[in-house]
């Protein structure tokens, strides 16, 4: 099974660490992959 969540999320950096932070709506959906490997990909849009 393939689960696609497509957002626009903030990198936000604690300590040495970037985070990508999710919007709210998608945080609860993401919890239930705690602990296991995701595949991401980061698109950066210019302005």
């Amino acid at each position: 099974m393939v689960a696609i969540y497509v957002f626009e999320g903030k990198v936000v950096k604690t300590g040495e660490k970037y985070l990508i932070y999710p919007p709210k709506e998608y945080q609860e959906k993401l919890s239930k992959l705690h602990g296991k490997k995701v595949k991401v990909i980061v698109i950066e849009e210019s302005e």
